[in-house]
């Protein structure tokens, strides 16, 4: 599995970002390079919510289904794979003086064995880095303005 983690602090109250965050309708307007993130349950925030997420990587698409884990208003939570693209993302939320700090973490594999190790260290990781910062901006940008 490939690993990456990345912080930034945006100047809103740790309630707001994580309500922001949480909501799933939000989540296309800041998450690179996500093309659709929709529920799949009656549940749609919170542990136990379900939600198809596909994307494109450098044209590469990818699908998920994943299901919230370790849900903790306004401390963070985990997106677990149920099925497709293996990946995990987990979200947490840290009140500071200015407003709250945000860690982003994010595991993820790549198909195509060996072959997908070697795309990966050419060329994913570094699309992966660029989108989670573009990611981060995004939301701070939204969340500031």
């Amino acid at each position: 599995m490939t690993g990456m983690t990345e912080e930034i602090e945006i100047n809103v109250p740790v309630e707001r970002l994580s309500t922001f965050v949480a909501d799933y309708a939000n989540t296309p307007r800041y998450t690179e390079p996500l093309v659709s993130f929709k529920p799949t349950t009656k549940i749609k925030r919170g542990e136990g919510a379900r939600f198809d997420m596909a994307g494109k990587i450098f044209g590469i698409p990818f699908q998920s289904q994943l299901e919230v884990a370790d849900f903790a208003k306004n401390k963070g939570w985990r997106l677990k794979r149920i099925s497709g693209t293996q990946i995990e993302i987990q979200w947490f939320f840290r009140s500071t003086e200015k407003g709250t700090r945000i860690t982003y973490m994010i595991e993820y594999r790549l198909p195509f064995g060996l072959v997908g190790r070697v795309i990966d260290n050419l060329i994913i990781r570094r699309l992966t880095d660029k989108g989670i910062k573009k990611t981060l901006q995004k939301l701070k940008d939204l969340l500031e303005k």
